[in-house]
């Protein structure tokens, strides 16, 4: 047999093979290419609610797998005076799994403990100099939950709007709150009031000195736990200048003068009357 023969031969064997194996794979319902898995698509995503008392009971009724990371928080609103912008503290904010919450779960809506916290975010907002008052407290309280974006691979619901719930109901706060700030506001301090200053503070002679050098010659520091009791107000380069009577930490005068409201920022400034 000549050397092309073979050559023939054994081509017409190969290829024999190759179709024998394909026409079995294809019996066998055998598919070597990578098969694309459809996503599964969700269809419940809801918060369920029961109120005895102060005991709220929440649980989440959804389809999701247990391993979903979801948000879930309990809040009552409030309004700062001369502030249109919507505030809240939390009675619980907790970031955990679907299957945490498929059960129900106990949340003790504890009023006092809700008054305390705003009280301590006041007085942290006042030691960044952002002191506030409270102008209006909601008589209501949401509950909202949504699916955190973390999750890799974001579930695919059947609505766009889906992933998130809210549900607001009616209750009222049953203690008493004070809706004026221990602290001001280093950017707006009121007339006729009196602050402490927790840290060193420049008290300027005249708000606009003809000789700039005296002036700050002239330049007394309050030293931490002296008061200052507002006399006025005046806007100076777009910032606010109190002129101020200054007493020490034993109510001793010390003067009259003006400070400038960026000497104050960052401290805590208590309101003494």
């Amino acid at each position: 047999m000549t050397k092309m023969k073979q050559s023939l031969l054994l081509l017409t064997i190969v290829g024999t093979l190759v179709s024998c194996l394909n026409n079995d794979n294809t019996k066998n319902g055998t598919n070597t290419d990578k098969t694309i898995e459809k996503a599964e698509t969700y269809e419940q995503f809801k918060v369920d609610y029961s109120l005895s008392g102060n005991s709220l009971e929440v649980s989440i009724l959804t389809d999701l797998p247990d391993n979903i990371q979801v948000s879930l928080s309990v809040s009552r609103s409030y309004w700062e005076k001369e502030n249109p912008s919507e505030y809240s503290v939390a009675y619980i904010s907790e970031q955990s799994t679907i299957g945490e919450w498929k059960n129900t779960r106990t949340i003790f809506l504890d009023n006092q403990k809700w008054k305390d916290d705003l009280v301590a975010k006041q007085n942290e907002m006042a030691a960044s100099g952002l002191g506030f008052d409270v102008d209006k407290i909601s008589d209501s309280i949401k509950i909202y939950a949504v699916v955190q974006f973390s999750n890799d691979p974001y579930p695919n619901f059947n609505e766009k709007s889906m992933g998130k719930d809210e549900i607001i109901f009616h209750f009222p706060i049953d203690v008493k709150v004070e809706t004026e700030s221990e602290y001001g506001n280093f950017h707006s301090l009121e007339t006729s009031k009196i602050y402490s200053v927790s840290k060193t503070t420049p008290l300027m002679p005249e708000l606009n000195p003809s000789n700039p050098i005296a002036a700050i010659n002239k330049m007394k520091e309050l030293a931490p736990e002296s008061r200052i009791k507002i006399l006025a107000v005046k806007s100076k380069s777009n910032t606010p200048w109190y002129e101020v009577q200054a007493f020490d930490k034993s109510d001793k005068s010390i003067g009259t003068g003006w400070i400038n409201s960026t000497a104050l920022i960052g401290q805590e400034l208590r309101v003494i009357k």
